[in-house]
């Protein structure tokens, strides 16, 4: 019978029907396990990361080609002198042809089978990891969900950075 409040015993279903630590042993074999699965976790959301900052920079590239007369202008700050060397540059390099501009940028990045497919499955690994640990959390074993905050904290640690533009720093 499950307990319905924090407790450090033994003896709760985890994730799976055969798996029910009972000895103090196998409750910390079982957070060792919860902690490794989490930082696996956060390491599956690092590489995420890194794959939708590969897929944009895609993106760009694959649009620029298609539409190479497209003008973007760039919405970031800059320093005066850097906006006036742009604007110099831009007018001395400006086609003697008419170009057509887009009014409006691009809003929604264009569909690309092997990254949406990619990313889909991604999101479907995260959402299994997560309602797993969801699971082990929902036993009310103290062990667990603090093996589970250590293991995310810990994962954090060492993959937080990881996907992430100027090194977290946007």
């Amino acid at each position: 019978m499950m307990t319905p409040w924090l407790h450090f015993s033994g003896g709760d279903y985890l994730i799976f029907k055969t798996w029910i630590p009972e000895s103090k042993g196998a409750i910390a074999g079982a957070c060792i396990a919860l902690v490794a699965f989490c930082i696996l976790e956060r390491w599956i959301a690092a590489l995420r990361r890194q794959m939708e900052v590969q897929w944009g920079a895609l993106a760009l590239i694959l649009q620029k080609q298609r539409n190479p007369n497209d003008v973007h202008v760039d919405n970031k700050p800059k320093a005066l002198s850097d906006k006036i060397d742009a604007i110099e540059e831009g007018l001395s390099s400006l086609p003697t042809t008419p170009v057509t501009a887009r009014s409006h940028p691009r809003l929604v990045p264009p569909f690309i089978p092997l990254h949406d497919i990619t990313r889909g499955i991604f999101q479907a690994v995260q959402s299994l990891f997560s309602y797993t640990l969801m699971l082990a959390v929902m036993t009310f074993n103290a062990s667990y969900i603090i093996s589970i905050v250590l293991g995310l904290a810990i994962g954090e640690v060492l993959f937080g950075r990881i996907g992430r533009l100027n090194g977290g720093r946007v």
